[in-house]
């Protein structure tokens, strides 16, 4: 622990150091902005001359564009020249007038538009610059603020910090094995930690179980408790009352103990049940293989059967991937985390509602979802491993892309019973045939196959050819050299 302490001072120190460098980074940015003057408001006399050099260029853009307005009018009007009175037909010039007229409105306003855009422009930036100096002014302060709680720190801790220092002057081996052994404590306690979680987790869940179990057993010995109050009252012997109710208990016990044998063995355990208040339906909360629970809506028909409606989830529909335990170790392997979600349960819903009737049509509902799940779960394991072996690609949850080290790309449809090799393609310098062979072995159809065993199946008979017919896989490519090197090579 004073090994980690002593790292996590030196990287606290190394961000204050890099945090400095950074504001007086700003800071000089910040002078140089200063100088330059930009951020001053403009004197009246310097927005005046901006005024007016902008009027002239107006100007001068106005005179230059009447030039060239004139001397197109002289050449259009030259065919009209009389030389006996020496003068020009004189044009109708309302038109260009009225153009002229509009231009200038145009252009000055514009020009106001311009400007307020600039103006704007211009008051956002000196917005943000005194944003800017005020937030590298309240980080200075907190910089100064740490350097002077690390300070006292030291002072405090100077003892304490001797006394490290003199224990891991012994050699730095010994305090590379001290910050290991400290990082393989924390793993433990925080594995512990989980555990006592999970045990706790445990525990409120049987506490609030054999509290209701008493609330239950409650309500019964009120009601023992009238029914004796009744039979007393009436005069008759409560003996054989009594061993009617010790009888019925010991049915009750172990019914109760049979079906919760049952339930543990199928994986399906009701959790509770209640009527919905506006439909009447009686809703039925069951949990599967401990993870998974789904609420199943049932009606009364035939006012002796209940017939099912409908059946959703009511937990997250996604099956993950669980760890293995070493039988070795006794420790969870590590496992990489892989999940896949579930579909929905209305076509199990449509084709029990259609085709059966109750009590078949729930128990058709609940064995196909147990199925579902089974399937989906032992396929997740196998994909978590595989993803682990070789370069492995989920794609849309029912394909499996494999690259493996060989320069084979395996292609495989999961289906809910078996798995389908689609396609093997060899890459760097395969050749068709041998893939064919390849895909020819592993393309048997059944159903113990999974893509961990496809992946074992290809990589043996890759080896079985390298063997018997003595195929060599392809090299991967090499880069050419440069044409400099090769020169050389050649004037050599």
């Amino acid at each position: 622990m004073d090994s980690s302490t002593t790292l996590t001072d030196t990287s606290t120190t190394n961000r204050l150091h890099e945090l400095k460098e950074s504001l007086s980074k700003i800071k000089s940015l910040e002078t140089e902005l200063a100088d330059s003057k930009w951020n001053e408001e403009p004197s009246p006399t310097s927005t005046k001359e901006f005024q007016n050099s902008l009027l002239e260029r107006y100007q001068e853009a106005k005179s230059l564009y009447m030039e060239r307005r004139l001397e197109a009018v002289m050449v259009d009007q030259v065919s009209t020249f009389d030389p006996e009175s020496n003068e020009f037909d004189a044009p109708d010039n309302a038109g260009d007038s009225a153009e002229i007229e509009e231009k200038h409105a145009n252009a000055l306003a514009n020009l106001e538009t311009a400007a307020q855009g600039i103006r704007a422009s211009l008051s956002n930036m000196r917005n943000s610059y005194q944003a800017v100096c005020s937030r590298r002014i309240e980080l200075e302060q907190m910089v100064q603020d740490l350097e002077q709680g690390d300070d006292d720190d030291d002072d405090g801790d100077a003892d304490h910090n001797q006394d490290m220092v003199d224990t891991t002057t012994d050699g730095k081996d010994g305090s590379e094995e001290d910050i290991v052994s400290e990082r393989e404590k924390i793993d433990i306690l925080q594995r512990k930690k989980r555990q006592l979680q999970e045990d706790l987790a445990r525990l409120v869940k049987t506490k609030e179980e054999r509290m209701s179990g008493i609330a239950q057993s409650r309500v019964e010995l009120d009601l023992l408790k009238d029914e004796e109050s009744k039979i007393l009252e009436s005069g008759q012997d409560p003996t054989q009352f009594h061993e009617k109710i010790k009888e019925l208990k010991e049915m009750k016990e172990f019914y109760d103990s049979l079906r919760e044998v049952m339930e543990e063995l199928g994986g399906v355990k009701i959790l509770n049940a209640k009527e919905d208040s506006k439909s009447h339906h009686l809703l039925l909360n069951i949990l599967i293989y401990d993870k998974h629970q789904l609420e199943i809506e049932l009606e009364v028909y035939r006012k002796n059967l209940l017939k099912l409606i409908n059946a959703k989830w009511v937990t997250d529909p996604v099956v993950s991937s669980v760890p293995s335990s070493d039988d070795n170790n006794s420790d969870v392997v590590n496992r990489e985390k892989f999940s896949l979600p579930l579909y929905p349960l209305d076509d199990l819903v449509q084709v029990a509602k259609t085709s059966m009737g109750p009590p078949h049509d729930m128990r058709f509902v609940i064995r196909e979802t147990c199925a579902r799940i089974r399937i989906a779960q032992n396929r997740v394991d196998d994909i978590a491993v595989l993803r682990q072996r070789v370069l492995t690609k989920v794609v849309g949850n029912d394909r499996v892309v494999c690259s493996l080290n060989e320069g084979i790309v395996i292609v495989m449809r999961l289906y809910d019973q078996y798995v389908e090799v689609e396609d093997i393609v060899g890459v760097t310098g395969w050749e068709k045939e041998a893939t064919d062979k390849i895909k020819k072995v592993v393309s048997k159809r059944d159903e113990s196959w999974t893509p961990s065993v496809v992946v074992e199946l290809v990589q043996k008979e890759v080896e079985r050819l390298k063997v018997q017919d003595g195929l060599e896989l392809p090299k991967t490519p090499v880069m050419p050299s440069r044409r400099k090197e090769e020169g050389a090579e050649e004037d050599k």
